[in-house]
């Protein structure tokens, strides 16, 4: 057989690349032939003409089965992750291909926007397309709109352009300081100088830093509770942990209620220069399912009372 090297330009077949693959994977030509379903020869010709192609063995032949060599070893660790990139391409464009049931809208947003916005609404969507089944991810994690386990649309907080979709802005994200009714104590609401020496519960927005750094309020150390998400922020408040700093739109149901009570006067209101969007994987058609969900989901926006989203 001829020395390493002898290749020159043609590319070994995919064949003889999945057949090397399987009989390295599995120590012999006849387990390899099996998974395969082919004979046994039929494999071992196909190892033989690779390394032929390649001008040198990639195995070493023992009296009992196969051992690959060094050589071998190197190529089929950068051969598999070839084969992996191949079968990941074909899997995202098998998954982009399928048709799956339209009226069946798969929607990322997370954990908090789900709970305390979307979730309670779901009811007023269903009574007027009794057809279209909403399935949420609430999930901090983003999903993509393509591939395997694809979402229809998405609920994301930040600032546009999304690199990744077509965004239509949905709700504004002003910040306000709420707190149990019982934490002030019978006072109608807190002075900024009255934070200092109190808990001051955060999310994930980290606002306090913010807050103060825009309100120009002396004594800016943050101290309090800490919590990944805005919903977990909402309920420390509520049991009267603290001062939490949260978006207005969450808290809307929790003040018309009467759990919360906004700690400070509206002049004290953060602009976040944030909010929320709608994201979709590109502009969406009225007539469809999804586009009769993007636009109820604004026109519920509009609903709110106006002072809730300024």
């Amino acid at each position: 057989m001829k020395k390493w090297g002898a290749h020159q330009g043609r590319l070994p077949t995919l064949n003889h690349l999945i057949a090397l693959e399987a009989t390295a994977r599995l120590g012999s030509f006849s387990a390899a032939a099996q998974e395969m379903h082919l004979t046994q020869g039929a494999v071992a010709q196909q190892i033989r003409g690779l390394e032929k192609d390649l001008g040198g063995p990639l195995f070493e032949r023992l009296p009992r089965g196969l051992e690959v060599n060094s050589k071998g070893k190197e190529y089929i660790n950068r051969l598999n992750l070839a084969l992996g990139i191949i079968e990941e391409a074909t899997k995202v464009l098998l998954a982009d291909e399928a048709v799956g049931d339209q009226n069946q809208i798969m929607l990322s947003t997370t954990p908090s926007f789900a709970s305390r916005w979307l979730i309670p609404r779901l009811p007023k969507l269903y009574d007027t397309y009794p057809n279209i089944s909403v399935m949420i991810d609430a999930s901090n994690t983003l999903r993509r709109f393509h591939g395997e386990n694809k979402i229809d649309m998405a609920v994301r907080w930040g600032t546009t352009p999304f690199a990744d979709g077509h965004a239509r802005f949905l709700l504004p994200g002003k910040a306000i300081p709420v707190c149990s009714p019982g934490f002030l104590e019978g006072k109608e609401r807190l002075n900024p100088e009255e934070l200092e020496g109190i808990p001051l519960i955060s999310d994930s927005h980290n606002s306090w830093q913010t807050w103060y750094d825009s309100f120009g309020v002396a004594g800016s150390e943050v101290h309090g509770p800490v919590f990944s998400l805005s919903s977990h922020a909402l309920e420390a408040a509520e049991q009267g942990m603290g001062v939490a700093l949260v978006p207005k739109l969450l808290v809307q149901a929790a003040l018309e209620s009467g759990r919360l009570v906004e700690a400070m006067s509206e002049e004290y209101q953060l602009d976040t220069k944030a909010g929320y969007f709608l994201v979709t994987n590109e502009q969406v058609s009225d007539d469809s399912a999804l586009g009769k969900v993007i636009n109820w989901m604004l026109d519920e926006a509009k609903t709110l009372p106006q002072n809730s989203q300024d």
